[in-house]
């Protein structure tokens, strides 16, 4: 549904993009999602293109009632992805040409535990601590293609970053006039500095350019274990949402992040406040026990634009993503398998920048089991 959160409540699915909607689970359910996804991506300049793919676990999540105001969620899922190679071809007047090599790898995951409060039939508030893991590898390459004796220089950071983050949320919920439902939600998230350890390398070496032939030829510097912080946005974000149940689902949300806060061990980057909006529908023809099994799926459609935390050569780098799915029941109670596809385009060509294509796969499964119910017959 276009990846939309902040006001999103249900009894049978988990969300933890605001915590206050732990609050929503049937009084005697225990939850449970997963989810896988596949990448696949275009890359294209002016006059190259290349491709990429990848695959892996997308998110598990487990939430549960704990009395009928209080409501609880823990789970994963990957927080930050980081992969980039970027050449800037200059021309030195006694070197000749000078090219500099930027490469970036790595990744956070996030291990989250939340918990929400029904203040009002109307209210909700909820909290998550979110423990943030991963690493993180830059490397910058000086090399000089017209001459065979300056040796190229690499310098290296492997940044190892370990800490707690939060975010908090506030939920309306309202049953309108023939059961419908209305709903409003705000998220604050982030916006704290994590602890970071890295491990420096300088280095002089022959070769080492797009993965070709090296040579190490000295190591200049090393330092390891370095502490250093890695200060984190704020994100807030607001959403609503309009609920016909077993029916249709309508909702928006809008996402601003103030990126030109993040630093790294004390440094800048040229980075700019970024503001996303996300839009989805879902509709099911007829959930009634004696409907055909067609009409009891769930059939979503969304959309999103992203006017992301970067500028390059002049150009703002913008994001449009256009999504559909499906959830096919289960025979079981409540129960989904979920299928995905999200069709995007970022960036431009212009400038000698890179436009990127990309199509994402999903598949996932929403499983809801009955708890605590007294059998009548053993």
């Amino acid at each position: 549904m276009g990846s939309i959160g902040y006001a999103q409540r249900g009894y049978y699915n988990i969300n933890p993009l605001n915590p206050a909607s732990y609050t929503s689970y049937d009084s005697m359910s225990f939850v449970f999602e997963g989810g896988m996804r596949g990448s696949f991506v275009t890359l294209n300049t002016n006059e190259l293109s290349e491709q990429a793919s990848s695959a892996g676990l997308d998110f598990l999540f487990f939430g549960f009632p704990v009395s009928k105001r209080l409501g609880v969620s823990f789970g994963t899922m990957p927080f930050s992805t980081v992969g980039y190679k970027i050449l800037d071809k200059q021309i030195d007047p006694l070197l000749g040409e000078v090219d500099y090599y930027y490469q970036g790898d790595g990744g956070l995951n996030q291990y989250y535990i939340g918990i929400a409060f029904k203040l009002h039939k109307n209210f909700s508030i909820g909290v998550n601590a979110i423990y943030l893991a991963g690493d993180l590898e830059r490397s910058r390459l000086l090399h000089f293609p017209d001459s065979v004796t300056i040796l190229n220089t690499r310098i290296r950071d492997n940044i190892h970053v370990s800490d707690i983050s939060y975010s908090a949320g506030i939920q309306y919920h309202d049953i309108l006039k023939k059961g419908n439902k209305l709903n409003m939600g705000l998220t604050v998230s982030y916006g704290n500095k994590l602890k970071t350890n890295t491990d420096n390398l300088s280095e002089t070496l022959f070769g080492g350019i797009n993965g070709g032939y090296e040579y190490y030829k000295d190591t200049v510097e090393y330092i390891s274990d370095i502490a250093g912080d890695l200060n984190l946005p704020l994100h807030v974000g607001g959403g609503i949402l309009y609920e016909i149940p077993e029916k249709l689902c309508l909702g928006g949300d809008f996402t601003y992040s103030f990126w030109e806060d993040y630093t790294i061990s004390g440094k800048t980057d040229s980075l700019k406040n970024s503001y996303r909006i996300n839009a989805g529908l879902e509709w099911i023809p007829d959930n009634r026990p004696i409907s055909k099994y067609w009409q009891k799926i769930r059939y979503r459609v969304g959309m999103s634009y992203n006017n992301t935390y970067l500028k390059l050569n002049g150009n703002s780098i913008n994001e449009f993503t256009a999504s559909v799915g499906l959830g096919l029941p289960l025979r079981r109670q409540a129960s989904t398998i979920n299928f995905g596809a999200e069709f995007g385009n970022r960036g431009t060509t212009n400038n000698a920048l890179i436009k990127e294509t990309n199509l994402r796969i999903f598949i996932g499964i929403s499983i809801t089991e009955r708890w605590f119910v007294k059998r009548k017959y053993n």
